[in-house]
């Protein structure tokens, strides 16, 4: 057997900045956002905090970092869930079990967190916050919710509030889950909530 082939310094930089992201995300959902700090980070990552500072010159510049890598891989799992040949009934529950998994992460809820401590930011601040990261977060959602509902013919500002309806509620029994909710209710309001969507879009196509 030959030797294992080394990384190359660009491996290495990628799996310390991947290292560096993970715990980042793990520190917030477990510490909160306000107790997470770089020496947090640091041990967490098993690096150094100049090793964090060689990645990410501040905290501001981690957590746009925990931001983009989270929405990032929202979009790439949304765009790839094959949805050929399924009724409307499978692509009701197939959207709305997606959205769970993204919904209930620790990266989404660490994101979540992020943006909720940024609320007293300057104005100009947070919008920058706001159109790097929940922008495009809210764009993928409508692009994935179109795929999948593409037959459904309802106003445009009416699948906008189904849509934003279907992530509160899934952000509700997020919060609620993290109280000690036992499974068997958080099946019990997803399936709820499969059962609202699917009777709309009944309704819609009269059927």
């Amino acid at each position: 057997m030959g030797k294992p082939q080394r990384k190359t310094q660009a491996e290495r930089l990628a799996e310390t900045r991947r290292k560096i992201i993970d715990a980042t995300i793990a520190c917030i959902d477990e510490l909160g956002f306000h107790n997470t700090t770089i020496q947090n980070v640091s041990a967490r990552a098993g690096v150094t905090v100049g090793g964090v500072q060689h990645h990410f010159n501040s905290k501001s510049q981690l957590l746009e970092g925990v931001l983009l890598d989270s929405f990032q891989t929202m979009a790439f799992d949304l765009n790839n869930v094959p949805i050929r040949g399924k009724s409307l009934k499978e692509r009701v529950d197939l959207f709305v079990d997606e959205c769970w998994e993204q919904t209930n992460s620790p990266a989404f809820q660490a994101s979540m967190q992020v943006l909720r401590g940024l609320r007293n930011e300057s104005p100009e601040e947070l919008d920058k916050w706001l159109q790097v990261s929940l922008s495009s977060t809210v764009t993928q959602g409508r692009k994935f919710w179109l795929k999948m509902f593409s037959e459904i013919e309802l106003p445009k500002a009416e699948h906008q509030k189904l849509l934003h309806f279907v992530f509160s509620a899934l952000n509700g029994v997020v919060l609620l889950s993290r109280i000690n909710q036992q499974q068997s209710r958080v099946d019990n309001d997803l399936n709820q909530l499969k059962g609202l969507l699917l009777l709309r879009f009944q309704k819609a196509l009269n059927v």
